[in-house]
């Protein structure tokens, strides 16, 4: 009878105590269930947790643990593509910037920043700010409107960029923002330029002699060919303008030779005194006329150089040509010297008429002349210093013209 009573009273504490080791168990599983949920919500996808028992709580753990596994995968893919995107972008030569639908800047790439000088601009609305372009926002908005690309060149200070706006749509079709590619296109507009310059100038130069050639000779046939004192000074001109269209047109085509590396460059050790006497010497009666001197100031260390020696009798020969030619007092000094950085500077110094400082930098550029007048009165083409540009960085090396007016004209050629 006691021990039915002790049994009796034995199974309401056991199950009180089996009941208060479920709710300890259920407490600690909430716990570590909210611990483990928190780190998720915080980002740490690799945590993961796992309880004992066929209870719910190990199937939803289990659950949020393939979540959590699914998410950590595809944050890594994410990640993945957002490192290849950015570096899509960063070797993208073009400035790229990608808006939202309400034109805010969402992401800019480093070519962008580095080509308008500005930092930051991640989450501006509009960037007419900072590319200094007013009228780029009714370039987005056209773009927008008709949902097609739109192209517009601007001229931001003395750069030309390309602009370009590409819309593209989100769901249902909306538009939910747009690409932006910015492309300096200055150096393609200063071809441009100098293709048209170079069309417009050629054609000045060749119709100059031709209309000069047409108006002597029909002088002649009308006339003047009777008489001979006339018709040989007609002829004279007649020869002298064939001769410049001449000089013309083979200084034009060594000029493209040149530039397309059709010119073979034959380097060797070449003698600059014996060189620069050669040329010298073609230009003596010439400035004997004029009565200005050509010296000569060749030290033993430049003696023998490495070049290519027609090629470099060329240079020599155009430049004391112009230096004859610009000079009405003085001379022309030709000197060489070693340099702590180059094995040796030619310098080609005149005491002529000089140039202005602000046409320096364009001394070099076909058909380009200070004096346009004087320049074809003394038969030059414009193009010989266009040749010796092209033919010194053919060789390898440097050149770097001073000058100022009244007092001459220094051409140095450094030599490595």
């Amino acid at each position: 009878m006691s021990v039915s009573i002790a049994i009796v009273l034995a199974i309401p504490a056991l199950a009180a105590l089996y009941l208060l080791y479920r709710i300890i168990i259920i407490t600690l599983h909430f716990r570590q269930l909210e611990e483990f949920s928190a780190g998720l919500a915080a980002g740490n996808l690799q945590r993961r947790l796992y309880l004992r028992g066929r209870h719910g709580f190990s199937r939803i753990v289990s659950n949020l643990s393939v979540v959590a596994a699914l998410l950590e995968e595809k944050m890594r893919e994410t990640d993945f593509l957002k490192r290849r995107t950015d570096q899509i972008l960063k070797s993208i030569p073009s400035g790229i910037v990608v808006l939202d639908s309400k034109n805010r800047v969402r992401s800019a790439n480093p070519v962008f920043e580095q080509m308008f000088h500005y930092r930051q601009i991640t989450g501006k609305k509009g960037i007419t700010e900072a590319t200094n372009i007013s009228s780029v926002n009714a370039l987005i908005e056209s773009a927008r409107n008709e949902n097609s690309g739109k192209t517009e060149t601007y001229q931001v200070n003395s750069k030309y960029v390309e602009t370009s706006v590409v819309p593209f749509s989100g769901d249902q079709e909306k538009y939910a923002g747009a690409v932006m590619i910015f492309r300096d296109v200055t150096g393609e507009k200063r071809i441009d330029e100098i293709r048209r310059d170079f069309v417009a100038n050629v054609s000045h130069e060749l119709k100059t002699p031709v209309t000069a050639i047409k108006g002597y000779v029909e002088t002649l046939l009308d006339g003047a060919l009777d008489n001979r004192e006339d018709a040989v000074k007609f002829l004279n001109i007649v020869k002298f303008q064939s001769e410049r269209m001449d000089q013309l047109v083979k200084d034009l085509i060594t000029l493209s030779r040149i530039e397309f590396g059709a010119v073979p460059m034959e380097i060797a050790a070449v003698s600059l005194s014996g060189i620069v006497d050669g040329a010298a010497s073609l230009f003596m009666e010439k400035a004997n006329a004029k009565g200005l001197y050509i010296k000569k100031e060749i030290p033993g260390q430049c003696a023998e150089i490495q070049a290519d020696p027609m090629r470099l009798t060329q240079i020599i020969t155009n430049l004391l040509d112009n230096a004859i030619k610009y000079t009405d007092t003085g001379g022309v000094t030709i000197r060489a010297r070693e340099d702590e950085h180059y094995r040796c500077v030619l310098t080609i110094q005149d005491t002529g008429i000089g140039v202005p400082k602000k046409f320096i930098s364009r001394l070099g550029e076909r058909f380009f002349r200070v004096d346009p007048s004087r320049s074809r009165e003394l038969g030059g083409t414009g193009l010989g210093l266009a040749i010796v540009k092209h033919l010194v960085l053919a060789h390898g090396w440097k050149m770097n013209i001073d000058s100022e007016p009244g007092k001459g004209t220094t051409v140095r050629i450094y030599m490595p």
